[in-house]
């Protein structure tokens, strides 16, 4: 809706959205609590725009009335995850529902309080073991990091951007064995569209292993993947369950004359990748940049043995302002010499997957919307 709505509008979605993300956190601090009341304050101040757009005809709704008292609620009470009736309402079917189906439907008040003792004595059981299993634990803080990526870039980097701290990944898990083992650098070229897979690993060649001899070519053959796993420590803010997100790189399918193999469309997830070394559990959004992975793959063995899988990716320009109206980083596409700006990279460079917004005209085309493409030199948010 970027550019298709007037900016007002586009005020009062991102702070109401921006207040919900907010309220959900499970841990807050002054500075969580301050940004929860700018939001509700921004979205004020702008909220009148939807009736002069005859949107609404009135504001007068209690749940927008209840988000006044969300920040006096959770300084009195604790987050909000803690007074809603979610706890309750899943309590009920833990210590009501489940004993009553272990009773055999005779005496089953009875039969539910001892179910729900030998319930509480294997959790606290099981709750010991596992603490005397992590205090025991050697400890792995003085294991050597790898950080191995020389990044030269043409571009301007002079512009101010935030510090935003990004977790970094814990680790990432591919295929035991290649799903496209031996595929042909014309494929790659062509399926995967890694239009300038050769000259790019020849660049990355030089860099590695200067000492290697060989010269990639057109007559080697790669292993492919699919996808990489990415696993992230929790972030206590929201969720104490470790995430995984997955970055895919699978091409397209046509659909089978022969067989009842159907169409599928391809996907390479946009991800973004570390370009600065660093040592330290945060990674700030400066040392980040959003790349289009292409193709996953390990390096031949005549080229030497290189254990850390590789990834073909294709740059967006840097992260530079913010833009002013939905606070978010606005890039395009990087082109050198009018060709795509192109690199290999180490899979373990690849940070998380990345979601990109397109920024729409100002007119909005009457006959429906139109399938956007990422091949496009069009703005992103």
């Amino acid at each position: 809706v970027v550019g298709a709505v007037p900016t007002e509008v586009l005020t009062v979605v991102r702070a109401l959205l921006d207040f919900i993300y907010y309220a959900q956190f499970r841990l807050h601090t002054t500075q969580s609590l301050a940004a929860l009341e700018a939001c509700l304050a921004t979205f004020h101040a702008h909220k009148d725009v939807l009736i002069s757009l005859e949107i609404r005809s009135h504001l007068r709704i209690p749940k927008l009335h209840a988000l006044e008292h969300y920040v006096n609620a959770i300084r009195l009470f604790g987050t909000a995850d803690g007074f809603n009736t979610e706890l309750p309402e899943r309590l009920h079917i833990d210590y009501a529902k489940e004993a009553y189906r272990a009773s055999n439907r005779r005496d089953y008040e009875e039969q539910m309080t001892l179910w729900l003792q030998r319930q509480e004595a294997t959790y606290l059981r099981r709750a010991y073991l596992s603490w005397h299993h992590d205090s025991h634990k050697p400890s792995d803080s003085d294991a050597p990091a790898d950080h191995g990526y020389d990044s030269s870039d043409s571009e301007d980097e002079d512009e101010e951007v935030a510090k935003v701290a990004i977790p970094r990944p814990e680790h990432y898990r591919l295929a035991k064995t290649s799903p496209c083992p031996g595929t042909a650098v014309s494929r790659v070229e062509t399926a995967y569209g890694a239009v300038d897979f050769i000259p790019a690993l020849t660049t990355f060649l030089q860099k590695r292993r200067p000492s290697n001899a060989i010269q990639p070519g057109r007559q080697d053959r790669f292993d492919l993947y699919n996808q990489v796993v990415i696993s992230h420590t929790p972030d206590e803010r929201v969720s104490d369950t470790t995430s995984r997100m997955r970055i895919r790189t699978t091409p397209a399918v046509l659909p089978s004359l022969t067989s009842r193999t159907l169409a599928s469309p391809g996907h390479f997830d946009m991800a973004l990748v570390r370009v600065t070394d660093s040592s330290t559990e945060q990674i700030s959004i400066a040392g980040l940049r959003v790349a289009q992975v292409r193709v996953i793959f390990r390096l031949p063995p005549q080229f030497g043995q290189y254990s850390r899988p590789l990834a073909y990716v294709e740059w967006f320009t840097v992260f530079r302002q913010r833009e002013p109206i939905l606070n978010m980083y606005q890039i395009s596409r990087s082109t050198r010499h009018r060709r795509r700006n192109a690199a290999i990279v180490h899979v373990d460079e690849l940070v998380r997957p990345c979601h990109l917004i397109p920024k729409c005209a100002a007119a909005i085309n009457a006959q429906g919307p139109q399938p956007t493409s990422t091949k496009q030199r069009q703005p992103f948010s």
